[in-house]
């Protein structure tokens, strides 16, 4: 036989052997099985989730081949995709931290593990009407982890602590259906139009106050805290059309109100009110620079004070007008 060819047969053993020694050993030692599935539902499948903490209950549902999830009441609203997010993933297989027990009953009854009664109960439903129900109970002394049961399972679980806050808080904070959220301290300058008339309000770098006319610098009243925390997140009420084919026909060409916020470390944000839909409880709107061309509507009693900020100004009335003194009378 060729030398050569006899030196690369041995070299080949060689690896093929060493390759072979490495998995024999790996191979006996003993594997660390992954957490199972408290339950695994397909996230695209993903119809209906109930949850029910601190004696609050919210139902969500996603209509057949709809994108959208709303929040169920007297009036379906739109979520808040960048709040809800995730929320379907999380929800579709949560995974457990460990297994407790095979039965509660092993190691006491359910109350002493705060699920019975329970904390939370969370009910998911697939478009074929197949539902998962779990309840969450008091977190684990450690606060790492939170006591958690499947029904129909009597097995006890914990899940992470920091998963559990997140699906409670679909009860207690539900992501209302927003045109944007903003930061209410990156806000700077807000900027208000009503047909003819423009307001623009600064936040003084020197005093932290608000003010109107920024050269002037007339200080506004304590109630355009609570404006502003309102113009950094406006809710909507009803996605109408997920793409405004023509803004004019619902008074959003030119609009019939324009507000623009700058702030800090982002672009601008703008936002424009129409007229008023048919039965004059809503104001159509769309929010602008962003990814979002739908056309909304948002009940007047929302946001039915917007317009007069442009055209009267809620000026402080405690004589304070920011850095400049008052301007005698007469």
């Amino acid at each position: 036989m060729n030398l050569r060819i006899s030196i690369l047969l041995v070299v080949v053993l060689l690896l093929f052997g060493g390759a072979f020694l490495v998995l024999r050993l790996t191979g006996t030692e003993e594997r660390v099985p992954r957490p199972p599935w408290l339950y695994y539902i397909d996230e695209s499948t993903l119809a209906h989730v109930e949850v029910i903490h601190a004696g609050q209950t919210v139902n969500y549902d996603r209509a057949p081949g709809s994108l959208t999830w709303v929040i169920q009441g007297e009036t379906d609203y739109p979520v808040f995709m960048q709040k809800w997010g995730g929320t379907p993933l999380l929800l579709s297989g949560p995974r457990v931290d460990r297994v407790l027990a095979e039965e509660i009953e092993d190691l006491g009854p359910a109350s002493s593990f705060g699920l019975d009664p329970p904390e939370t109960v969370v009910r998911v439903t697939d478009n074929a009407d197949n539902t998962y129900e779990f309840h969450m109970g008091t977190t684990t002394p450690d606060g790492k982890n939170q006591y958690t049961r499947l029904i129909g399972d009597p097995a006890l679980f914990t899940v992470t602590s920091v998963w559990a806050e997140v699906i409670n808080q679909r009860a207690t904070d539900p992501p209302w259906g927003r045109l944007y959220q903003l930061e209410i301290d990156n806000v700077r300058v807000v900027e208000i139009s009503h047909l003819e008339d423009t307001t623009t309000y600064f936040l003084s770098p020197d005093t932290g106050r608000w003010t109107v006319d920024e050269e002037q610098g007339r200080a506004v009243d304590d109630g355009w805290l609570d404006t502003l925390q309102l113009l950094s997140g406006p809710r909507v009420d009803k996605l109408l059309a997920r793409e405004i084919e023509d803004p004019a026909e619902f008074g959003l060409e030119p609009p019939q109100t324009r507000v623009v916020l700058a702030r800090r470390g982002g672009a601008p944000v703008e936002f424009h009110l129409g007229d008023l839909t048919p039965d004059g409880e809503f104001f159509y709107a769309r929010v602008l620079n962003t990814n979002d061309r739908n056309l909304y509507a948002i009940h007047t009693s929302r946001l039915a004070d917007i317009p007069a900020l442009a055209t009267e100004p809620p000026y402080a009335t405690d004589g304070t007008d920011g850095d400049t003194e008052e301007e005698p009378s007469g």
